[in-house]
């Protein structure tokens, strides 16, 4: 019993350790952070989730980033105008961002 109390807690505190660690972006001015797809995050800057909240950050209603946390991100299987590999990340199950879904 006191094994399974022991790496309960030890998982517990993993998970809140990587839900804290997740990347979100943000831009100084604004007032919410968003996941790298979202189509409002603009010109933002990466940061770590929990230096949003300490900033007084709020959760995008859009892309719901906290949510985001816990499904499986993709790289953008969708090409630039030059050809290149989008590098934006999603959850969408199609594997495409906001830009290229539907293309």
């Amino acid at each position: 019993m006191k094994k399974i109390i022991v790496i309960s807690v030890f998982l517990f505190l993993g998970l809140s350790i990587k839900a804290f660690s997740q990347t979100v972006y943000t831009s100084p001015k604004g007032e919410k952070y968003h996941t790298a797809d979202c189509r409002l995050s603009g010109e933002a800057a990466p940061v770590k989730l929990a230096d949003a909240k300490k900033a007084g950050k709020g959760a995008c209603d859009i892309c719901k980033p906290n949510e985001l946390g816990k499904a499986r991100l993709n790289q953008c299987t969708g090409k630039t105008k030059e050809g290149a590999r989008c590098k934006r990340m999603t959850a969408n199950k199609d594997k495409k961002c906001y830009q290229h879904q539907g293309k």
